[in-house]
Parts: structure tokens; sequence; C-alpha cells
């Protein structure tokens, strides 16, 4: 008998399909988190939130802060500026 998949396994597949059509994920909270992310959580929004833009996705946006203000991603400069 072959196993039935879980909500888990449905939802992965939506993202996993919004993404190989370079769409946010249906599925994925977008909204901005009700407390501060740690650096591990902002690593794991960042990478299911692959396909969003920053502006347009506010839980990608606060694992983007998070991780530069703990030094793990650099900005690149505005307008070219080194």
């Amino acid at each position: 008998m072959p196993k039935q998949p879980t909500v888990w396994d449905i939802i992965a597949r939506l993202a996993q399909e919004a993404e190989q059509q370079g769409q946010p994920s249906p599925v994925l909270d977008h909204v901005a988190p009700a407390v501060p992310l740690t650096a591990r959580q902002a690593h794991t929004v960042m990478q299911t939130h692959r396909a969003c833009e920053r502006w347009q996705c506010a839980r990608k946006a606060a694992a983007w802060d998070v991780l530069v203000a703990v030094g793990k991603v650099v900005p690149r400069p505005r307008n070219g500026a080194m």
C-alpha cells in the first residue's frame, strides 16, 4: 500500500513548484515574525523564501536584517560606492 502524503509533504511540493516557476510560495507565511528570529531561524527563512523578494516578503526582510546584524550577510554598497 503506497504511503499517503502528509500535509507537510503537500506544502513542500507546492512551495517547490512555485519556486521552480520563479514565484513566491502560496503556502509559506510571508508575514513579519511576531518575535525576533535567531540567526539559525533567519538562515532557514532565507532558504525557504528563496523565490521571495525582500521588499515584498516581510519574513524574508526580517531574516535578512538578522543575518546582516550578525555579520553572516554583507550587503552590496549602494550606487556602486565602495
